[in-house]
């Protein structure tokens, strides 16, 4: 798997429009030399559902992001490089969502197979999920454990965490109206646990 096979495909021509042409193919260069090391090293912990996370979508903005601070870009204005490029995957995630809400009852569909996806996707071996409520008006679970916060903070980077927390709030944002995302705290952010609320709204 390469860079582009990831979320984030546009990262050579973004690369291109920060740095120039030269050193915008640099800079992708070494983050696809970089990605390669970092998904060989992975562990996926015996699951596919995390070497799916951990090739797509948690090492590529990981590798970028180290890729910058090696080259001497400070920490924020590496984080708002990286941001930019996350927040692109996520727009691209929204519009998967939005597709969802023109079914009728889409509500009713996403809470029938909710249990189901995570079970399938974001698996114990990646996370602990606890759920506190899955009925006709909402959809609550907490997240104790987080594959992207052990995996940030073992490569020593764990402030780029917050970034992947941030594009839930982006990707989620698609399912409105009809469903209405909120979350109080992250384990990024200190607190105790990830909780996700999906509220029925129409």
């Amino acid at each position: 798997m390469t860079l582009e096979d990831t979320t984030l495909p546009f990262l050579a021509q973004n690369c291109r429009q920060a740095f120039g042409p030269t050193d915008g193919d640099i800079v992708y260069q070494q983050t696809e030399v970089r990605f390669q090391a970092l998904l060989a090293q992975a562990d996926d912990r015996g699951s596919p559902a995390i070497r799916d996370h951990l090739a797509r979508k948690l090492l590529p903005p990981l590798a970028f992001y180290q890729v910058l601070r090696a080259r001497g870009m400070d920490q924020a204005a590496a984080l708002d490089q990286v941001r930019q490029e996350t927040r692109q995957a996520a727009q691209n995630k929204k519009r998967d969502m939005a597709s969802l809400t023109r079914l009728p009852f889409a509500y009713t569909l996403y809470r029938l197979g909710v249990k189901r996806y995570l079970a399938k996707s974001f698996p114990p071996a990646g996370w602990d999920t606890q759920w506190v409520r899955c009925d006709g008006k909402e959809i609550h679970f907490n997240l104790r454990t987080c594959l992207y916060q052990e995996v940030t903070q073992a490569l020593g980077c764990p402030e780029l965490c917050p970034l992947y927390c941030e594009n839930d709030d982006i990707a989620f944002s698609g399912l409105a109206p009809k469903i209405l995302f909120r979350r109080t705290g992250t384990l990024a952010s200190g607190a105790p646990c990830c909780d996700f609320h999906f509220l029925r709204s129409r």
